[in-house]
């Protein structure tokens, strides 16, 4: 599964950026069992054939099982590649869904990412929940110095929509901006809305305050 889902994901992005379809700095977020990876041939055989990716790309590494410290090691510092340091995943790096699972403090810190996605059972509802607002807050807190960028997932609502991009996260994913598609489309026009006015409204404060 580990070594089909790498190897397809590739295939696809590499047809989708050759059909134009893809901007020039899309990256590719790919999901990893934590508790293992591909073998060193394998690693050797991806890294030849999708090079010109590789810096593009994204492990996420899900929370449905117990992080493997070994593993984790093998994905950072996978064999073969070439121009992009000695891994394949070590210039972009993510952990997925982090508030569900096997997601705690402690595997954030072992993992070190570039990115941090929380999980829809937070998102859902944030925008009512002091409890969820707090653990976001903290979250970003702890992230943002240490330039980490947090995805919020699930979000479903113009109001979750406010209320995360008012909290600062940097990253969106959810129903709301647009359903999954095999190729991409276009951003909800009401969703777009509400993200140009958040920024607008940032930019002003910190006009004024300057």
């Amino acid at each position: 599964i580990e070594k089909l889902t790498f190897f397809r994901a590739c295939e696809c992005y590499e047809e989708l950026e050759a059909a134009g379809k893809l901007d020039a700095d899309a990256l590719i977020f790919v999901n990893s069992i934590a508790s293992v990876s591909l073998s060193d041939e394998d690693w050797a055989s991806y890294c030849e054939a999708h090079s010109a990716i590789l810096p593009k790309l994204v492990v996420e590494i899900t929370e449905e099982e117990e992080m493997n410290e070994r593993e984790l090691e093998r994905k950072r510092n996978a064999p073969g590649s070439s121009g992009v340091r000695s891994s394949a995943a070590s210039d972009v790096y993510k952990r997925q869904d982090y508030g569900s699972g096997y997601s705690n403090g402690n595997s954030l810190l072992t993992i070190a990412p570039k990115y941090v996605k929380v999980d829809i059972a937070i998102i859902r509802g944030i925008d009512t929940d002091a409890d969820k607002q707090q653990f976001l807050m903290t979250l970003i807190d702890y992230a943002h110095p240490r330039g980490v960028q947090v995805l919020a997932e699930g979000v479903e609502t113009l109001s979750e929509l406010r209320k995360v991009l008012e909290m600062g996260v940097d990253l969106l994913q959810g129903y709301r901006l647009a359903p999954p598609a095999a190729e991409p489309g276009t951003i909800d026009e009401k969703a777009a809305e509400v993200i140009a006015e958040v920024e607008r409204q940032k930019a002003e404060r910190k006009e004024a305050g300057s």
